[in-house]
């Protein structure tokens, strides 16, 4: 049933999966594409919603860029994008998608249930939050709700956002409202204590492009140093 679009060059972490020509959908089905660079995960999910008469899997890939190729291409209702992936993440793609796909809603499904992931998720141009612990009938019913263009909030974190959504309000212009998705991740990872070359690591990028970022949140923070940015992180709860 699938068919690598191109088993040579990539590593099986990273293969993809075009599953069906545009060809043998069925007209009634949700079109959906899965982004994910968990080969087996991805594997699992797919087998597991092909088998929804209202889910049509179009396409499944581990890799950011190529996920735009695909969705450019097959103009899918529903792209279900990992938030977490190396090299161009979730919250990166997701403005791109919408530039090269406008109706193609998306639904973020992590394993993170912090609010603040899913506020940035939101604000990056998403229909939908689902967290990789729900239930497959719940990811069903979260495709159906925004392939209707309604939002969906998995049930396991809608009242704490609610509460985050709050405390943002109150926060009204402060540094961390101005930070873009790229910064934020920067953020979580320095409140961990993360060194440069650990930064660049988990973020697939140099460390020269790393010290830049930190050195744009510092500005924002009107912080000194890195430790002093690191401190003031972690008394913020939002990192």
């Amino acid at each position: 049933m699938s068919q690598d679009l191109n088993p040579t060059s990539s590593p099986p972490q990273q293969q993809q999966h075009e599953l069906r020509p545009p060809g043998a959908l069925r007209t009634n089905g949700i079109t959906t594409l899965l982004v994910d660079d968990h080969l087996l995960f991805r594997e699992s999910l797919c087998a597991i919603l092909s088998t929804s008469p209202d889910i049509d899997i179009i396409g499944a890939t581990g890799d950011g860029r190529e996920s735009l190729r695909l969705i450019e291409r097959h103009q899918p209702m529903v792209v279900i994008l990992d938030i977490s992936m190396p090299g161009l993440g979730g919250l990166e793609m997701a403005p791109r998608i919408r530039e090269v796909s406008p109706k193609t809603e998306i639904l973020m499904l992590s394993m993170h249930d912090n609010s603040n992931y899913v506020y940035r998720a939101f604000k990056a141009g998403c229909r939908g939050y689902a967290l990789k612990s729900d239930s497959a009938a719940s990811l069903q019913q979260a495709i159906a709700v925004v392939a209707q263009k309604e939002t969906y909030l998995s049930p396991g974190i809608a009242s704490e956002f609610i509460d985050h959504l709050l405390n943002r309000a109150e926060m009204g212009n402060s540094p961390a409202s101005l930070l873009t998705p790229r910064e934020q991740e920067i953020c979580h990872l320095v409140a961990q204590g993360r060194t440069t070359d650990q930064l660049a690591a988990d973020l697939c990028i140099s460390p020269k492009t790393v010290r830049v970022h930190v050195a744009n949140v510092m500005k924002k923070f009107s912080c000194q140093s890195r430790i002093e940015l690191a401190l003031r992180l972690q008394q913020m709860d939002s990192y």
